[in-house]
Order: C-alpha cells, then sequence, then structure tokens
C-alpha cells in the first residue's frame, strides 16, 4: 500500500475512534469514516494519468481525453480539483452495489435544450445508474432503465456538493439538504465508475465542467450523515434562499432579498439572474445580469426570473437558488376565436396540390397585407426571435405538430409547422387559425408569419371516422 493510501486508511480508523466532542473533522476523515467503496479526491497534479482511491480499497480512477487537474477546490480541505472537458473523463471500476453516491460539481453553463450526463455506476440502462442534466435543465436521474427527472437546477460555474441515495425510496440532496424524494428501487448492478462522459449512454451530451470529491458508498447514508459531511467542508451553508421582490411587468426593476446563510459573517454575496420558461423550468444565465437588481426587459415578457446567489469565504463557498417569480407581463393573451369552426367544414378551402393521407400534412400561410407589412418591420427593425412555444406538441391520438424554428436565435426565414402524423391515421382535414384568423394550408407545411408579440395557433383536425378536435400552441416572437 503507497504511503498516501496508508494515512488515509489511519485517518478512517483514528476518525472511527474519535470521541463524541470531535464530530467537527475534516471533510476527508468524514468520508472514510462512513468506509466509501471507493473515494476519488481528484487532487492529483497536472498530468497524472491516475485518480488515487484515498479509501483502503486500491479501487483507483484513470484520467482520459481532456482533463486538468489542478484547479480551484470547492473548499479549503478538498485541496484541488480536476475540469473536465466534453472529451475527458475518469474511469474505476467498482465491482459492488452502491447506494450512495457524493460529490461536487461546477457545471459549465448548459444551453438550452441540451442534456449532459455527470456520472453513472455500471451500466443504467440494464441494472445500473446514471445522474446528469437532463429535460428542461433540471437533474435527473437514471436506475435500470427508468429516468426520475426533477425539478432542481444546479448553477453553472459554481460548486454544488450533491448526494444520491437508493434504499426504500431514490433521495436527492443538494448541499446537505434533503431537495426530492421518490419512489425508485435501487440499481443492482456495478461495474465502470465513470465521472464525466454521457452517463454511459443516459444523456444525450458529455459534461464539461469540474469535479471533485467523488465517493460511493455500499449503503444509503442517512440525512443525518451527509448533512454532517457538508458541514465538514465548513463552506457557508443555505439556511434560507434568496428571494425575488418587485413587480413583474417588462421595465420595472426587480431587487434580491439575500438568503440566509451558516458560516457567512464575512463573506461576499454574487448573484447571477436566469431567465425560465414560463412553467418556471429550462432555465439559464442572463447575460451580464449579475447585480442585485434587475430591469425587466422585452426577452422577459410571459416568462420566469430566478436568482442563483453565491455566498464566499476565504473556506469555500455555497450556492442556492430562489423560487422562481410568477410570469411577466404584460403578456397579452389574443383575443379568443369568438366562433368555433362548425365540424364538418361547410367551404373548405381547397389545396392547389392535395397532401397525401400519410405522413406528413401541414400548414397555414398567414395572408393579408398587415401580416406581411409586420413581419417586413420586424426584419428590418432588428433581429426577430422565437422566445417561447414548443417546438414539438403532441396532439393527442393524432401525432405531433412540429415547428422549425430555434428558440432565441434569429429568424432568417418565417416559421414552419408541419403535422406529422401517427401510423395508420386517416385525416379529413385540417384547419389552421393564427391568432383567431383563418389562413391558407399548403403542400409540404405551414409557413406562420408573425411580428413581435404573444401569437395563438389553432389547428383544428378533423378525422375521417369522429368529431373534429382543436388543438392550441402558444408563440411569444421578440425583436432585439
Amino acid at each position: 500500500m503507497n504511503p498516501k493510501r496508508l494515512a488515509a486508511a489511519l485517518a478512517a480508523a483514528s476518525a472511527l475512534a474519535l470521541p463524541a466532542s470531535a464530530e467537527a473533522a475534516p471533510y476527508q476523515d468524514a468520508v472514510l469514516a462512513g468506509d466509501p467503496l471507493t473515494y476519488l479526491r481528484l487532487d492529483e497534479p497536472l498530468g497524472a494519468a491516475v485518480a488515487e482511491d484515498a479509501s483502503a480499497n486500491d479501487r483507483d480512477g484513470a484520467y482520459a481525453g481532456a482533463v486538468t487537474q489542478g484547479i480551484a477546490a470547492p473548499f479549503a480541505d478538498a485541496d484541488t480539483a480536476a475540469a473536465i472537458a466534453s472529451t475527458g473523463s475518469v474511469t474505476g471500476s467498482v465491482d459492488q452495489v452502491s447506494r450512495t453516491l457524493e460529490l461536487w460539481v461546477n457545471p459549465d453553463r448548459v444551453a438550452r435544450g441540451a442534456q449532459v450526463g455527470i456520472v453513472s455506476h455500471g451500466n443504467p440502462a440494464v441494472d445500473g445508474w446514471a445522474i446528469g442534466i437532463g429535460a428542461k435543465r433540471k437533474l435527473a436521474i437514471v436506475t435500470a432503465g427508468v429516468t426520475a427527472q426533477t425539478k432542481i437546477t444546479l448553477a453553472s460555474n459554481a460548486w454544488t456538493a450533491v448526494a444520491v441515495t437508493w434504499s426504500d425510496k431514490v433521495r436527492v440532496y443538494v448541499n446537505g439538504a434533503l431537495k426530492k424524494a421518490f419512489n425508485g428501487a435501487p440499481a443492482t448492478g456495478s461495474g465502470a465508475f465513470v465521472l464525466g462522459g454521457n452517463g454511459a449512454g443516459a444523456f444525450g451530451g458529455s459534461f464539461s465542467g469540474r469535479l471533485d470529491e467523488a465517493a460511493l458508498y455500499p449503503t444509503a447514508l442517512t440525512a443525518a450523515e451527509i448533512q454532517s459531511h457538508v458541514l465538514a467542508a465548513h463552506v457557508p451553508v443555505n439556511t434560507a434562499p434568496p428571494a425575488i421582490a418587485g413587480t413583474l411587468t417588462v421595465g420595472e426593476t426587480l431587487t434580491v432579498q439575500p438568503g440566509g446563510w451558516n458560516d457567512a459573517a464575512t463573506a461576499t454575496r454574487t448573484y447571477q439572474w436566469q431567465r425560465c420558461d414560463e412553467n418556471g423550468d429550462d432555465c439559464g444565465d442572463i447575460d451580464g445580469a449579475t447585480a442585485t437588481q434587475y430591469v425587466l426587459a422585452a426577452a422577459d415578457d410571459c416568462m420566469t426570473l430566478q436568482v442563483a446567489e453565491t455566498v464566499t469565504t476565504v473556506v469555500g463557498a455555497g450556492t442556492a437558488i430562489s423560487e422562481p417569480t410568477a410570469k411577466v407581463g404584460p403578456c397579452a393573451v389574443p383575443d379568443p376565436d369568438p366562433t368555433p369552426d362548425p365540424t364538418p367544414d361547410p367551404t373548405p378551402t381547397p389545396d392547389p396540390t392535395p397532401a397525401p393521407d400519410t405522413g406528413t400534412t401541414a400548414g397555414a400561410v398567414a395572408t393579408g397585407a398587415g401580416a406581411t407589412q409586420a413581419v417586413a418591420t420586424a426584419a428590418t427593425s432588428g433581429c426577430l426571435r422565437l422566445v417561447a412555444g414548443r417546438k414539438r406538441t403532441k396532439l393527442r391520438r393524432y401525432g405531433v405538430l412540429r415547428l422549425a424554428a430555434t428558440k432565441n436565435a434569429c429568424l432568417t426565414a418565417p416559421i414552419r409547422a408541419s403535422l406529422k402524423l401517427r401510423k395508420g391515421v386517416r385525416l379529413k382535414g385540417v384547419r389552421y387559425k393564427l391568432d383567431g384568423k383563418r389562413v391558407r394550408r399548403v403542400k409540404r407545411g405551414a409557413v406562420l408569419r408573425a411580428a413581435a408579440g404573444s401569437h395563438t395557433l389553432t389547428v383544428r383536425v378533423a378525422p375521417r371516422a369522429g368529431k373534429a378536435k382543436t388543438f392550441r400552441v402558444r408563440l411569444r416572437l421578440a425583436v432585439s
């Protein structure tokens, strides 16, 4: 056994023999006292090939790809950490079932619509597990092929202590506090323990950011044990999240109400405002919005906001995120269609070229000088963007309505919509309205011409057998 491991083993034995008055042990001793299956501290010097297991179990990991060692760690007792790019990873082998993961995570900013893995053990599609940032940029856990999507946001470019346990329930802890518990059987597999990458294929993209202090345990740690480990790091611990005060109207100013913290008497506080969708999900950093106040912009209309507060001391830092606000106004709602379409349509609009009954049918072109002029005006006065609206909307029993446009990107052409029918579905007809006004179908899809503002696309689907059904999709465009 090398001297480093011998020292770790002696430290663990010493920690177990400590009297009750000496509970405030350093972080490393607290972890080793829990008898981990492996403990990768990731404190090797730059260029190291081996990530040494600090426990007595000799389950080392191997650095591969774009990994940079020796960067700043989340707290003083952690020494240094590792920066792992999307092409890098740290891989070890743990041939026992794990019931607890502890890991300090500092992810890079994740793009809207992207998903990235963080860590995995075994094959998550069969009998292992994986953890990553999933749909709508929220923390997700995949266990034996079952994905559990949480409402937990991991702050980008800030350290967060994440712990997950598997027992009678799956429990997720953030910075020592229980944030989510849900039903789910524990994983029964073992094998490769991978830091970084795409979660052994469970997520569409690979992690990019910083990781440190990764530990696996054979049993599910208690809430008190997990909290004691975070307290042993002596980083500021949040006791009440920050809040947001102000009027939720474009042009008004919002102000942070600081959160409550322990171990933060001499701390400094920094902030990062985030814009979320209308449901408080899919949150992303707002560039340059790092002050205690934020003036609501046109891009915030119909959206929600939250703020991340990072409290830093000489020992380390802690981050807490506020609850999302309600929707920002005015968020104008178009007038509802006063006269619902009859069934069947007494005056159908003929297609110049009839579309087939299967495959992709769709669409509408907004007609009239008003719509055309509005688009021309927006195009010449700034960058017209789709800032709210689903790119894919399931039309129950019929198929999926798809919008060919990238959110928050400049629209270089009108938005094209298409209806992909389910196999075996046969239609009598499809009718489209934009903000209550009838629009014309085209063969290969709909071309929606709309100015900045909130819009409602109404799609009325009439099957060959049965009653017609109407679906509505909300869209919002802004010029910037």
